[in-house]
């Protein structure tokens, strides 16, 4: 048999080739498949964004008719029940409800009347629904007035634990709440009232607490005496110094500060330049 006319040498010389046709044939065929894809996948989304809008138009035409339907049969608001308001104005919560006797009960956007109750600052949470035959109940929760806040922008304001402006308007008929001033304190408010809290002693002398570099607080009491708090453990500072006035009356001394950014004795400041340091008589610090 002359060279290259064996089975062998066939075999050689098409294999190659064979699998080289095979390998555009499939290469070609999964990018078209790719390509495919990506084209259903962009009809898929177009058809489904015209569907939406559709079914949009087509909900607000059927609530539409809906609201006639009911109203004609009579299911129209009767009442509109607010429950949890304490210090929101009138007047202000119902402009934002909106809602009046006589409309279709059926066609009040809830949605849009809890968008606007929500925009109100004193509002934390709100929940509104309709309950037939003829009512409409808006449940507030309020925001709680915890602090007053000496430097907001133009005047001091009452504000929340989490330094939610309430209102800048009458603030006295709030009371004595703490006063807070300084870089970040509305936002740290909560904290320093939490932890005053821990020691009711301490706090009811407390008129102002002052944010020191947005890192720590001096408590101002009523006698102008200071208490300097550190940066880290400020509750077991003020547990230190309840201590120690239970032991020393050092809050009720001449003196006109007490600092306890240190974690192993109590500085007292007297006249500028001169301090002392305060310890117990076993010798162990406060």
């Amino acid at each position: 048999m002359a060279r290259g006319t064996r089975r062998a040498d066939i075999k050689d010389r098409l294999t190659p080739r064979r699998l080289s046709w095979l390998g555009w044939f499939f290469g070609r065929a999964i990018k078209l498949g790719k390509i495919l894809a990506v084209l259903a996948a962009i009809g898929g989304l177009c058809l489904w964004i015209w569907a939406q809008g559709y079914l949009v138009q087509a909900g607000t035409w059927a609530q539409g008719k809906i609201a006639t339907a009911t109203a004609s049969m009579g299911v129209v608001v009767g009442d509109v029940i607010v429950e949890g308001r304490n210090n929101i104005d009138t007047d202000t919560l119902k402009n934002a409800i909106g809602v009046t006797p006589g409309e279709s009960l059926f066609g009040i956007d809830i949605h849009a009347v809890h968008a606007r109750v929500t925009a109100i600052p004193w509002v934390k949470d709100v929940q509104v629904r309709r309950v037939l035959p003829d009512r409409l109940i808006v449940t507030i929760t309020e925001r709680l007035p915890m602090a007053l806040w000496l430097d907001a922008p133009k005047t001091p304001a009452i504000i929340d634990d989490e330094g939610v402006v309430l209102t800048q308007q009458n603030i006295v008929r709030f009371g004595t709440l703490l006063a807070v001033e300084g870089g970040g304190a509305a936002k740290q408010a909560g904290g320093i009232i939490a932890l005053l809290k821990g020691q009711p002693d301490i706090a009811v002398r407390v008129k102002k607490a002052v944010r020191v570099s947005d890192r720590r607080w001096d408590l101002v009491l009523d006698n102008n005496v200071i208490i300097r708090l550190p940066e880290d453990d400020p509750g077991y500072a003020l547990a230190r110094a309840s201590k120690a006035q239970l032991q020393e009356k050092v809050l009720d001394q001449d003196v006109k500060a007490v600092d306890l950014r240190q974690t192993d004795r109590i500085i007292i400041e007297n006249k500028p330049g001169e301090k002392r340091d305060l310890l117990l008589k076993n010798g162990n610090p406060v």
